[in-house]
């Protein structure tokens, strides 16, 4: 049971989706400054918008380019004692969540998720919640099962 497990390359789609949307509301923004800036006639609001295009394509550059280091660095494993999830490109993170600990798990899928057919698994404690987003259907039902198997072993044999 201690396999460590990557996300589907579906999930590269849907992190360049979610890039270009991000984009969009960047260019949505600069083009309601620059109609701003020629109603009011305030050129600071004509700036502001270059500023906010800038960030954007920005953004949108840096995402686009770390979309196969995101994915190269992410993996989960499920442990009879937790689910460990590590993440990071540049900065890593290992999260260790204690099965013991988990109150629930949740599956979801969004527009984006939904297009490629993937799903996200949300498990939650009492104080906090963590994510594995990108996992095929089956995949995550399979998964949120064997942490509430587990997560219930763990509190009979508490009891």
């Amino acid at each position: 049971m201690n396999t460590t497990e990557h996300l589907p390359t579906k999930i590269k789609n849907v992190w360049r989706i979610n890039a270009c949307i991000s984009l969009a509301c960047f260019v949505a923004a600069f083009i309601a400054a620059l109609i701003a800036s020629h109603i009011f006639e305030w050129q600071l609001l004509s700036t502001i918008g270059n500023v906010i295009l800038v960030i954007g394509i920005a953004f949108f550059i840096i995402d686009m380019v770390l979309v196969d280091y995101r994915y190269r660095f992410f993996e989960y494993t499920l442990t009879d004692d937790s689910v460990l999830v590590q993440k990071g490109f540049i900065f890593r993170k290992l999260i260790s969540i204690p099965i013991a600990r988990i109150q629930d798990v949740t599956i979801e899928q969004g527009p984006v998720l939904q297009s490629q057919n993937l799903s996200k698994v949300t498990m939650t404690s009492a104080s906090t919640s963590h994510t594995i987003d990108g996992l095929e259907p089956e995949t995550a039902e399979v998964l949120r099962k064997q942490i509430m198997k587990l997560a219930l072993e763990a509190v009979e044999n508490d009891v």
